[in-house]
Protein backbone atom coordinates (compact mmCIF):
# COMPACT_ATOMS: atom_id res chain seq x y z
CA UNK A 1 0.00 0.00 0.00
CA UNK A 2 1.29 3.22 -1.10
CA UNK A 3 1.89 5.99 1.68
CA UNK A 4 -0.64 8.56 0.10
CA UNK A 5 -3.59 5.29 0.12
CA UNK A 6 -2.16 4.89 3.62
CA UNK A 7 -2.31 8.26 4.88
CA UNK A 8 -5.75 9.69 3.48
CA UNK A 9 -8.25 7.38 5.11
CA UNK A 10 -6.02 8.43 8.30
CA UNK A 11 -6.30 12.30 7.27
CA UNK A 12 -10.65 11.39 6.60
CA UNK A 13 -11.16 9.83 10.17
CA UNK A 14 -9.54 12.86 11.95
CA UNK A 15 -11.51 15.33 9.98
CA UNK A 16 -14.98 13.42 10.76
CA UNK A 17 -13.53 13.16 13.95
CA UNK A 18 -13.38 16.96 14.09
CA UNK A 19 -16.57 17.41 11.93
CA UNK A 20 -18.57 15.60 14.58
CA UNK A 21 -16.73 18.24 17.65
CA UNK A 22 -17.89 20.83 15.33
CA UNK A 23 -21.47 19.71 15.04
CA UNK A 24 -21.77 18.97 18.76
CA UNK A 25 -24.30 19.76 20.65
CA UNK A 26 -24.52 23.64 21.58
CA UNK A 27 -24.22 23.70 25.83
CA UNK A 28 -25.79 27.03 27.66
CA UNK A 29 -23.16 28.82 28.53
CA UNK A 30 -22.54 31.98 30.42
CA UNK A 31 -19.58 33.79 31.38
CA UNK A 32 -18.04 32.59 34.72
CA UNK A 33 -17.44 36.00 35.68
CA UNK A 34 -21.48 36.68 36.09
CA UNK A 35 -21.97 33.35 38.05
CA UNK A 36 -21.46 34.40 41.85
CA UNK A 37 -21.04 32.23 44.50
CA UNK A 38 -23.64 33.00 47.12
CA UNK A 39 -26.53 32.41 44.39
CA UNK A 40 -25.41 29.46 42.36
CA UNK A 41 -25.60 25.86 42.92
CA UNK A 42 -23.54 23.14 40.66
CA UNK A 43 -24.91 20.03 40.22
CA UNK A 44 -23.56 16.69 38.23
CA UNK A 45 -25.24 14.28 36.71
CA UNK A 46 -24.29 10.91 34.98
CA UNK A 47 -22.93 11.24 31.28
CA UNK A 48 -24.75 7.76 30.33
CA UNK A 49 -27.20 9.45 27.71
CA UNK A 50 -26.70 13.15 26.48
CA UNK A 51 -30.00 12.81 24.61
CA UNK A 52 -31.25 12.63 28.35
CA UNK A 53 -29.61 15.63 29.62
CA UNK A 54 -32.30 18.01 28.25
CA UNK A 55 -34.87 16.14 29.75
CA UNK A 56 -33.28 15.88 33.22
CA UNK A 57 -32.16 19.92 33.53
CA UNK A 58 -36.09 20.45 32.89
CA UNK A 59 -37.31 17.82 35.62
CA UNK A 60 -34.92 19.65 37.93
CA UNK A 61 -35.75 23.26 37.12
CA UNK A 62 -39.15 22.20 37.42
CA UNK A 63 -39.28 20.35 40.63
CA UNK A 64 -36.73 22.68 42.79
CA UNK A 65 -38.11 25.83 41.52
CA UNK A 66 -34.31 27.13 40.22
CA UNK A 67 -33.60 28.69 37.17
CA UNK A 68 -31.40 26.77 34.72
CA UNK A 69 -28.73 28.70 33.84
CA UNK A 70 -25.63 26.90 32.14
CA UNK A 71 -23.89 23.28 31.70
CA UNK A 72 -21.19 22.02 30.25
CA UNK A 73 -20.12 18.25 29.51
CA UNK A 74 -17.16 16.73 31.79
CA UNK A 75 -16.02 13.82 29.80
CA UNK A 76 -13.03 13.47 32.04
CA UNK A 77 -14.79 12.30 34.64
CA UNK A 78 -17.86 11.15 32.76
CA UNK A 79 -20.38 13.56 34.21
CA UNK A 80 -22.69 16.49 33.07
CA UNK A 81 -22.14 20.03 34.81
CA UNK A 82 -25.74 21.53 35.61
CA UNK A 83 -26.06 25.28 37.04
CA UNK A 84 -29.09 26.60 38.89
CA UNK A 85 -29.66 30.08 40.12
CA UNK A 86 -30.99 29.93 43.44
CA UNK A 87 -31.08 33.37 44.30
CA UNK A 88 -34.39 34.45 46.15
CA UNK A 89 -34.59 30.91 47.15
CA UNK A 90 -35.64 31.08 50.88
CA UNK A 91 -33.73 28.11 52.04
CA UNK A 92 -30.62 27.08 50.17
CA UNK A 93 -29.39 24.30 52.72
CA UNK A 94 -33.21 22.51 52.46
CA UNK A 95 -32.74 22.99 48.87
CA UNK A 96 -28.94 21.32 48.45
CA UNK A 97 -30.86 18.36 51.29
CA UNK A 98 -33.37 17.65 48.74
CA UNK A 99 -31.36 17.32 45.23
CA UNK A 100 -28.90 15.15 47.06
CA UNK A 101 -31.79 12.80 47.65
CA UNK A 102 -32.70 12.70 44.10
CA UNK A 103 -31.71 10.10 42.27
CA UNK A 104 -30.96 12.31 39.04
CA UNK A 105 -28.17 13.94 40.69
CA UNK A 106 -24.61 12.66 41.03
CA UNK A 107 -23.57 15.64 43.16
CA UNK A 108 -24.63 19.18 44.20
CA UNK A 109 -22.60 22.01 45.55
CA UNK A 110 -22.28 25.62 46.36
CA UNK A 111 -20.49 27.33 43.48
CA UNK A 112 -17.01 28.49 45.46
CA UNK A 113 -14.71 31.43 44.53
CA UNK A 114 -11.14 31.12 43.96
CA UNK A 115 -8.28 33.47 43.75
CA UNK A 116 -4.67 33.23 41.90
CA UNK A 117 -2.05 33.39 44.48
CA UNK A 118 -0.08 36.42 42.98
CA UNK A 119 0.26 39.87 44.14
CA UNK A 120 0.60 42.52 41.49
CA UNK A 121 1.16 46.31 42.23
CA UNK A 122 0.34 49.10 39.73
CA UNK A 123 3.71 51.09 41.34
CA UNK A 124 5.68 52.19 38.91
CA UNK A 125 8.51 51.99 41.13
CA UNK A 126 7.48 48.03 42.13
CA UNK A 127 9.94 46.55 39.89
CA UNK A 128 12.73 48.17 40.93
CA UNK A 129 12.24 47.34 44.65
CA UNK A 130 14.23 44.45 44.21
CA UNK A 131 14.84 44.39 48.19
CA UNK A 132 11.03 43.28 48.35
CA UNK A 133 11.87 40.13 45.61
CA UNK A 134 14.50 38.91 48.18
CA UNK A 135 12.33 39.31 50.82
CA UNK A 136 9.46 37.34 49.80
CA UNK A 137 7.38 40.29 50.45
CA UNK A 138 4.46 40.26 47.46
CA UNK A 139 3.66 36.57 48.70
CA UNK A 140 3.61 37.78 52.94
CA UNK A 141 1.41 40.16 50.90
CA UNK A 142 -1.59 37.47 50.39
CA UNK A 143 -1.12 36.53 54.08
CA UNK A 144 -0.63 40.33 55.73
CA UNK A 145 0.05 44.30 55.25
CA UNK A 146 0.21 45.14 58.37
CA UNK A 147 -3.21 46.53 59.03
CA UNK A 148 -3.99 48.17 62.01
CA UNK A 149 -0.78 48.15 63.69
CA UNK A 150 1.01 51.41 64.86
CA UNK A 151 4.81 51.68 63.51
CA UNK A 152 6.62 54.55 65.64
CA UNK A 153 9.46 55.91 63.87
CA UNK A 154 12.45 57.79 65.97
CA UNK A 155 14.35 59.63 63.18
CA UNK A 156 14.42 62.74 61.36
CA UNK A 157 11.12 64.35 60.16
CA UNK A 158 9.05 62.52 57.70
CA UNK A 159 7.55 64.19 54.45
CA UNK A 160 3.97 62.70 55.46
CA UNK A 161 2.81 65.35 52.01
CA UNK A 162 4.83 62.67 50.08
CA UNK A 163 2.64 60.95 47.72
CA UNK A 164 3.21 57.70 48.85
CA UNK A 165 3.65 58.57 52.38
CA UNK A 166 -0.46 60.67 52.41
CA UNK A 167 -2.56 58.78 54.82
CA UNK A 168 -0.22 56.30 55.91
CA UNK A 169 1.60 58.85 58.49
CA UNK A 170 -1.12 58.92 61.35
CA UNK A 171 0.51 61.75 63.55
CA UNK A 172 3.76 63.41 63.77
CA UNK A 173 5.70 65.05 67.04
CA UNK A 174 8.79 67.09 67.08
CA UNK A 175 10.88 66.49 70.34
CA UNK A 176 13.40 68.50 68.76
CA UNK A 177 12.41 72.09 68.31
CA UNK A 178 9.91 73.93 70.34
CA UNK A 179 8.45 75.60 67.46
CA UNK A 180 8.63 72.63 65.04
CA UNK A 181 10.29 73.82 61.08
CA UNK A 182 7.27 71.43 59.76
CA UNK A 183 10.30 71.05 57.63
CA UNK A 184 10.59 66.83 55.96
CA UNK A 185 14.11 65.25 56.37
CA UNK A 186 16.01 62.72 54.33
CA UNK A 187 16.39 60.05 56.21
CA UNK A 188 13.15 59.42 58.31
CA UNK A 189 11.36 60.26 54.67
CA UNK A 190 13.27 57.18 53.54
CA UNK A 191 12.74 54.86 56.43
CA UNK A 192 8.84 55.58 56.32
CA UNK A 193 8.43 54.85 52.66
CA UNK A 194 10.32 51.13 53.30
CA UNK A 195 8.16 50.63 56.54
CA UNK A 196 4.39 51.86 54.69
CA UNK A 197 4.73 52.78 51.55
CA UNK A 198 1.32 53.08 49.94
CA UNK A 199 0.56 50.01 48.11
CA UNK A 200 -2.56 50.93 46.45
CA UNK A 201 -2.34 54.47 44.57
CA UNK A 202 -0.68 53.27 41.55
CA UNK A 203 2.15 55.73 41.71
CA UNK A 204 5.87 55.36 43.19
CA UNK A 205 6.71 52.53 45.55
CA UNK A 206 5.23 49.63 47.95
CA UNK A 207 6.27 49.60 51.74
CA UNK A 208 6.92 46.07 53.58
CA UNK A 209 3.68 46.76 55.83
CA UNK A 210 1.61 49.33 53.78
CA UNK A 211 -1.44 48.72 55.80
CA UNK A 212 0.53 49.48 59.17
CA UNK A 213 -0.06 53.34 60.39
CA UNK A 214 2.77 55.31 60.78
CA UNK A 215 3.84 57.41 63.95
CA UNK A 216 6.22 60.33 63.51
CA UNK A 217 8.30 60.78 65.96
CA UNK A 218 11.30 63.52 65.38
CA UNK A 219 14.40 62.88 68.21
CA UNK A 220 16.80 63.48 65.14
CA UNK A 221 17.93 66.73 62.85
CA UNK A 222 19.90 66.84 59.53
CA UNK A 223 22.11 69.95 58.97
CA UNK A 224 22.92 69.96 55.04
CA UNK A 225 25.27 67.76 53.52
CA UNK A 226 25.27 65.84 56.88
CA UNK A 227 23.46 62.72 58.18
CA UNK A 228 20.75 63.36 60.79
CA UNK A 229 22.04 63.68 64.84
CA UNK A 230 20.06 63.02 67.71
CA UNK A 231 20.66 63.39 71.38
CA UNK A 232 19.64 61.73 74.94
CA UNK A 233 17.43 64.70 75.28
CA UNK A 234 15.01 64.25 72.32
CA UNK A 235 15.24 60.62 72.09
CA UNK A 236 13.96 60.12 75.39
CA UNK A 237 11.32 62.24 75.10
CA UNK A 238 10.12 60.38 71.79
CA UNK A 239 10.65 57.21 73.82
CA UNK A 240 8.61 58.32 76.41
CA UNK A 241 5.93 59.56 74.25
CA UNK A 242 6.03 56.15 72.39
CA UNK A 243 5.51 54.05 75.79
CA UNK A 244 3.27 56.39 77.04
CA UNK A 245 1.08 56.13 73.62
CA UNK A 246 1.27 52.27 73.28
CA UNK A 247 2.73 51.94 70.03
CA UNK A 248 3.19 48.45 68.90
CA UNK A 249 6.73 48.40 66.99
CA UNK A 250 9.57 50.74 67.08
CA UNK A 251 11.97 51.64 64.62
CA UNK A 252 14.93 53.26 65.85
CA UNK A 253 17.01 53.47 62.79
CA UNK A 254 19.69 55.23 65.08
CA UNK A 255 23.23 54.28 66.60
CA UNK A 256 25.71 55.35 69.17
CA UNK A 257 27.33 55.50 72.38
CA UNK A 258 25.64 53.33 75.53
CA UNK A 259 23.48 55.77 77.21
CA UNK A 260 21.90 54.75 80.71
CA UNK A 261 18.86 56.27 80.15
CA UNK A 262 18.20 55.40 77.00
CA UNK A 263 18.23 52.04 78.07
CA UNK A 264 16.00 52.53 80.97
CA UNK A 265 13.30 53.64 78.66
CA UNK A 266 14.18 50.86 76.23
CA UNK A 267 13.44 48.72 78.82
CA UNK A 268 10.27 50.15 80.17
CA UNK A 269 9.10 49.88 76.21
CA UNK A 270 10.34 46.45 76.18
CA UNK A 271 8.20 45.45 79.45
CA UNK A 272 5.47 47.20 77.98
CA UNK A 273 5.02 44.85 75.38
CA UNK A 274 6.57 47.17 72.88
CA UNK A 275 8.52 45.13 69.98
CA UNK A 276 12.08 47.31 68.93
CA UNK A 277 13.62 46.94 66.16
CA UNK A 278 17.01 48.90 66.00
CA UNK A 279 19.94 49.25 63.63
CA UNK A 280 22.99 47.45 64.16
CA UNK A 281 25.34 49.21 62.62
CA UNK A 282 27.70 49.15 59.94
CA UNK A 283 30.70 47.44 62.04
CA UNK A 284 31.08 44.08 63.10
CA UNK A 285 30.65 45.44 66.86
CA UNK A 286 26.88 46.07 67.57
CA UNK A 287 26.00 49.55 67.94
CA UNK A 288 23.24 50.57 71.05
CA UNK A 289 20.70 50.18 71.10
CA UNK A 290 20.67 47.24 69.00
CA UNK A 291 22.52 45.86 71.85
CA UNK A 292 19.94 45.88 74.32
CA UNK A 293 18.79 42.47 74.96
CA UNK A 294 15.31 42.16 73.88
CA UNK A 295 15.84 44.44 70.78
CA UNK A 296 15.58 43.10 67.47
CA UNK A 297 19.28 43.95 65.91
CA UNK A 298 18.66 44.31 62.17
CA UNK A 299 21.62 44.57 59.49
CA UNK A 300 23.89 42.42 57.73
CA UNK A 301 25.00 38.77 58.42
CA UNK A 302 27.12 38.96 61.64
CA UNK A 303 25.63 36.59 64.92
CA UNK A 304 23.10 37.90 66.95
CA UNK A 305 21.38 40.43 64.07
CA UNK A 306 18.27 39.69 61.72
CA UNK A 307 19.96 40.00 57.97
CA UNK A 308 17.78 42.41 55.81
CA UNK A 309 18.40 44.61 52.58
CA UNK A 310 20.44 47.94 53.45
CA UNK A 311 22.23 48.19 50.05
CA UNK A 312 21.38 50.36 47.24
CA UNK A 313 17.32 50.17 48.33
CA UNK A 314 14.76 52.73 46.99
CA UNK A 315 12.61 54.75 48.90
CA UNK A 316 10.86 58.10 49.08
CA UNK A 317 12.86 61.39 49.28
CA UNK A 318 11.44 64.67 50.27
CA UNK A 319 10.02 66.81 47.69
CA UNK A 320 7.83 63.77 46.07
CA UNK A 321 10.89 62.21 45.02
CA UNK A 322 12.40 58.99 45.57
CA UNK A 323 16.11 58.18 45.98
CA UNK A 324 18.61 55.00 46.94
CA UNK A 325 19.46 54.45 49.94
CA UNK A 326 22.07 52.41 51.87
CA UNK A 327 23.05 51.55 55.57
CA UNK A 328 21.67 49.11 58.69
CA UNK A 329 19.24 51.83 59.10
CA UNK A 330 17.88 50.47 55.80
CA UNK A 331 17.30 47.05 57.36
CA UNK A 332 16.12 48.04 60.10
CA UNK A 333 13.03 49.50 58.40
CA UNK A 334 12.71 46.22 56.63
CA UNK A 335 12.40 44.13 60.06
CA UNK A 336 9.95 46.60 61.27
CA UNK A 337 7.93 46.37 57.95
CA UNK A 338 7.93 42.35 58.57
CA UNK A 339 7.35 42.80 62.87
CA UNK A 340 4.06 44.60 61.76
CA UNK A 341 3.14 41.81 59.48
CA UNK A 342 3.33 39.48 61.87
CA UNK A 343 1.94 41.17 64.52
CA UNK A 344 -1.46 41.74 62.49
CA UNK A 345 -1.35 38.18 62.41
CA UNK A 346 -1.57 37.75 65.74
CA UNK A 347 -0.94 40.97 67.68
CA UNK A 348 0.07 38.91 71.10
CA UNK A 349 3.22 37.67 69.72
CA UNK A 350 5.71 38.24 72.26
CA UNK A 351 9.53 39.29 71.66
CA UNK A 352 10.77 35.51 72.50
CA UNK A 353 7.99 34.21 69.80
CA UNK A 354 8.68 37.11 67.21
CA UNK A 355 12.26 36.41 67.27
CA UNK A 356 11.53 32.61 67.17
CA UNK A 357 9.73 33.52 64.24
CA UNK A 358 12.23 36.31 62.33
CA UNK A 359 15.48 33.14 62.74
CA UNK A 360 13.10 30.54 61.54
CA UNK A 361 12.66 32.29 58.13
CA UNK A 362 16.27 33.47 57.89
CA UNK A 363 17.06 31.64 54.19
CA UNK A 364 19.99 31.51 51.66
CA UNK A 365 19.33 34.10 49.03
CA UNK A 366 22.11 32.82 46.91
CA UNK A 367 24.82 32.36 49.10
CA UNK A 368 23.66 35.66 51.30
CA UNK A 369 21.13 35.25 54.63
CA UNK A 370 18.11 36.85 54.16
CA UNK A 371 14.85 37.25 56.03
CA UNK A 372 11.89 35.85 54.05
CA UNK A 373 8.90 37.56 55.24
CA UNK A 374 6.07 35.27 53.99
CA UNK A 375 7.77 32.21 56.03
CA UNK A 376 7.97 34.84 59.28
CA UNK A 377 4.05 34.55 59.12
CA UNK A 378 4.17 31.39 58.26
CA UNK A 379 6.23 30.20 61.17
CA UNK A 380 3.13 31.94 63.34
CA UNK A 381 0.22 30.51 60.28
CA UNK A 382 0.28 27.39 58.91
CA UNK A 383 0.80 28.59 55.40
CA UNK A 384 3.67 27.28 54.03
CA UNK A 385 2.42 26.57 50.37
CA UNK A 386 1.82 30.14 49.69
CA UNK A 387 5.71 31.22 50.47
CA UNK A 388 6.98 29.28 47.81
CA UNK A 389 8.95 31.94 45.53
Amino acid sequence: MTFAKLIFPLVGTLMLGFAQLANAQDWQLVDADQITSDSFLILTVPLDDPADLAVIAQGIEAQFGVPFTAEWPLRAISVHCLIFDTSGHPNIDALIAGMRADARIRTVQRMQDFQTYEQRYADPLFPLQWSLDHMNVSKAHLLSTGAGIRVGVVDSAIDSTHQDLMGQVFETHDFVAVSPPNIPEAHGTAVAGIIAADATNATGMVGVAPGATLIGLRACWEAPGRSGQCNSFSLARALNFAILNRVDVLNLSIGGPFDPLIEELVLAAIQNGMIIVAASGETDQMSFPASIDGVIAAGGIATGRIPAPMVDVISTATENRHRYVSGSSISAAHVSGVVALLLAHQADLTFEETMQALRAAITLKGEVPMLDACKAIHAVVDSAALCIP
